[in-house]
């Protein structure tokens, strides 16, 4: 059976917990909930923040989800033909509609 590693759990839950509720967290509000110690919460947000997952306030100094998840959503449902098929259609109808068009494929 494999084995999971810790640090990339613990990242991974970081990541959820800045993505659900509150936007923006500080690093006591990242470590209570996930149950790590301050400075065990603090090197999470700051790898995750080199490689734009995160980012951080400069003035607050809390951190919130970076650009880097969305590219990667974005490269998912970019293999997904029934998307590209239906973006050409969904832009077309908002032109010609002059109002916003949602497409949501259940996954």
């Amino acid at each position: 059976m494999a084995r999971t590693v810790q640090p990339l759990e613990r990242a991974a839950a970081v990541l959820r917990l800045l993505a659900e509720g509150e936007r923006r967290l500080g690093l006591s509000d990242i470590a209570s909930p996930l149950g790590l110690a301050k400075g065990t919460a603090h090197g999470l947000p700051h790898t995750l923040r080199q490689e734009g997952f995160v980012e951080r306030d400069p003035v607050s100094g809390r951190y919130r989800l970076g650009a880097e998840p969305l590219r990667l959503g974005n490269s998912y449902l970019d293999v997904h033909e029934l998307r590209a098929r239906a973006l050409v259609w969904t832009g077309d109808l908002a032109r010609t509609s002059g109002e916003s068009v949602h497409l949501g494929v259940l996954h």
